[in-house]
């Protein structure tokens, strides 16, 4: 019987395996967006990442459910944050011209619609001003309560340029996760800044 469990984990575990890439540590490119991780991270596959715009990308150091940084660049206005496939699930959109203030609301009615309306709550604070290379943007702080799964801490830095909106968010798991990597993850969040031709 224990012979059979064993065959039975391990199969499950080898169907649920996905692909994942290496980010080395050094400087990163991500749709115009250069980033400098200080360790090594796991880039997770687009298909267990739902919801992902086609150039964004979903790093993780312990896997997505207790850690990632959501890296969301150039979304144009009228345009959203992420995608969905149900029409009943129609996202906030982008506008040029919105306030810093504006932009955190937005990223935050967002994250609601990814993670499932009347399944989680976001609140969002601490909103403070940062410079991403030369651009001026913004830094601020969420936490994120889900009713069937793990509770969310997490940091955020934006950034307008020409009109495209450049969003980092930085998502762990309370207690442990979320201060484990908080460091690292806000010094690739500040780190952040456009990669010029």
């Amino acid at each position: 019987m224990k012979f059979r469990f064993v065959i039975y984990a391990t199969w499950v575990l080898l169907g649920g395996c996905v692909s994942y890439s290496v980010v080395e540590p050094g400087t990163s490119e991500v749709g115009g967006l250069q980033l400098q991780p200080r360790h090594t991270w796991n880039q997770a596959p687009r298909s267990s990442t739902p919801g992902l715009r086609p150039e964004s990308k979903v790093w993780t150091r312990d896997g997505i459910l207790l850690d990632r940084i959501i890296i969301i660049p150039s979304v144009s206005p009228g345009e959203s944050l992420f995608v969905f496939r149900s029409d009943d699930q129609k996202p906030p959109v982008y506008r040029a011209g919105m306030l810093p203030n504006e932009i955190e609301e937005l990223a935050e009615s967002s994250i609601v619609k990814l993670f499932g309306e009347g399944d989680v709550t976001v609140d969002t604070h601490n909103l403070r001003p940062h410079r991403f290379g030369e651009v001026g943007g913004f830094l601020f702080d969420l936490e994120l309560g889900l009713s069937d799964g793990p509770n969310y801490r997490g940091a955020t830095g934006a950034f307008v340029s020409e009109d495209h909106l450049y969003v980092i968010l930085y998502l762990g798991a309370v207690p442990y996760y979320y201060e484990k990597h908080l460091d690292e993850a806000m010094e690739i969040i500040k780190s952040a800044m456009l990669v010029r031709a």
